[in-house]
């Protein structure tokens, strides 16, 4: 019966210094009868740096300031429609109440937002003016 717990001491104490060696937790250390061959660790993923950095913003942003348009989808608000005249789609917020009818050509300044609002296809900008244009 000794020479039966001092195998098994011995056993655990090889489990203990193998899961050290190899980095495992203690805990998760097996005998080695139920355990496979150890697997390497794989490699720990790296970002590459480049030589310079990027001389143009990685993150276009919409333009801001005045754009003319047509509207694409009108109303009250607070959620709009407007084509600009360069093709470019904008799916505008404005809370004033502001009243554009679908069709007209107007032009409206621009500002960037943070809100998470669905105001239909387009890039989402936040409109702070707007005029009709002839």
């Amino acid at each position: 019966m000794r020479s039966t717990n001092l195998i098994g001491i011995a056993v655990g104490t090889g489990a203990f210094l193998a899961a050290c060696a190899t980095g495992l937790e203690p805990s998760s250390a097996t005998t080695p009868s139920s355990q496979g061959s150890p697997s390497s660790p794989s490699p720990i993923p790296t970002i590459s740096l480049t030589e310079k950095p990027p001389r143009e913003p990685t993150d276009n942003l919409p333009d801001t300031g005045w754009v003319a348009g047509m509207v694409t989808r009108g109303g009250s608000g607070p959620c709009y429609g407007l084509t600009a005249d360069d093709g470019t789609r904008y799916a505008l917020y404005s809370a004033t109440g502001t009243e554009l009818a679908k069709g007209d050509r107007v032009k409206v300044k621009l500002e960037t937002t943070r809100l998470k609002i669905y105001c239909g296809p387009g890039s989402l900008m936040a409109m702070t003016a707007s005029e009709p244009i002839g």
